[in-house]
């Protein structure tokens, strides 16, 4: 399951879960828990500490970090953050872009993986 969760898998459950704040969250938890398995990351994601763990990994084996940026925003999502409507939107935009961010990496890591 982990890689084709990681391809595709996860956009499913996000589609299903975008109106929700702390389920958009939750996903991105699930991926990062999936992505450590296929890349050799010791590590269930279950936490939001636990999922920055994963993302500093990624972060080394990528240089890519602006992923920092996108995770700490989706953390913010795990709170249930009582903010206006529009910020929300855009906080959940970036969680996808995250998401996505993490998708790519981790499919770049792996010898012989198609994106």
């Amino acid at each position: 399951m982990s890689i084709e969760y990681i391809k595709d898998g996860f956009r499913n459950e996000l589609t299903n879960n975008l109106s929700n704040p702390v389920k958009v969250h939750e996903v991105c938890l699930k991926l990062l828990s999936e992505v450590a398995k296929v890349v050799g990351i010791n590590r269930d994601v279950k936490s939001v500490e636990d999922g920055w763990i994963v993302v500093n990994k990624l972060i080394e084996m990528s240089n890519e970090y602006v992923l920092a940026r996108f995770y700490a925003e989706n953390s913010c999502l795990a709170s249930k953050l009582q903010v206006n409507e529009l910020v929300l939107g855009m906080l959940i935009r970036d969680s996808i872009t995250c998401m996505e961010k993490i998708r790519t990496i981790a499919l770049g890591i792996l010898p012989g993986k198609q994106i």
